[in-house]
């Protein structure tokens, strides 16, 4: 093959992936939850292109205040695949995890009574996230096209006399189906108000790293001799 042939092979191929990059940019929306499967069961962001918790769950973000729902009211993030990534006909679900956690400020908490989280699934069912639990845990995403992919968002809205008050809200998911098992479990957090670094703080609450047992043994070590030091002093 001559070099102006090969160049313009290599040049053709740059913007084939190029495209293809972008094809999947667009069609992956800021948020979205991708799923795909991997020896039988659903797996969740299998291309590692979300953030990550520092216990390993994958975490997508979301706002309340976008207002396509209305103040209290978002239908996003969304749920994705890619196309053939799982069994036409298949029924996906979500189910939740624990309760509704809400950011203090300074750390996340259990919610109080006076605010919950709710998703709306495809049969209009609810299920309500609260400080106490969660009521009816698993709902419905939709189901899988002839051509092995889904693409749905849900409602979710903020109920209770505090949803007014500007936080962060905290739930954990898994998604499963009628042919695979569920995923590990993952995070959303959705803004409610917050000024964009006050969330991505909150966010990074999340993210940060856990220090290591060596380092915590460090640490405690340290203490104990500023102690001993002032104890000295003292006497």
């Amino acid at each position: 093959m001559k070099f102006s042939a090969l160049r313009q092979f290599g040049a053709a191929l740059f913007v084939a992936l190029l495209s293809s990059t972008a094809a999947h940019a667009q069609h992956l929306h800021a948020g979205d939850v991708e799923i795909g499967s991997a020896s039988g069961v659903i797996v969740v962001d299998p291309e590692a292109l979300a953030q990550h918790a520092s216990n390993g769950y994958a975490l997508f973000e979301g706002d309340f205040r976008d207002l396509s729902g209305g103040v209290f009211g978002t239908d996003d993030p969304g749920f994705i695949s890619e196309e053939g990534a799982l069994t036409p006909s298949d029924i996906i679900y979500f189910r939740g995890i624990g309760s509704l956690m809400t950011w203090s400020g300074a750390n996340w908490v259990v919610s109080t009574a006076a605010v919950s989280l709710s998703i709306e699934d495809a049969l209009g069912e609810l299920t309500v996230f609260s400080g106490s639990g969660i009521s009816s845990p698993q709902g419905i995403i939709g189901q899988v096209n002839g051509a092995g992919e889904i693409h749905e968002h849900l409602d979710f809205d903020l109920l209770g006399a505090d949803r007014a008050l500007a936080s962060a809200y905290l739930i954990t998911l898994q998604i499963g189906s009628d042919l695979n098992g569920f995923s590990q479990p993952f995070y959303v957090v959705m803004n409610a108000g917050l000024d964009e670094e006050v969330f991505e703080s909150a966010v990074g609450a999340l993210t940060a790293p856990v220090p290591e047992p060596a380092s915590w043994a460090l640490l405690l070590a340290g203490v104990g001799m500023l102690s001993l030091v002032a104890r000295r002093r003292a006497g």
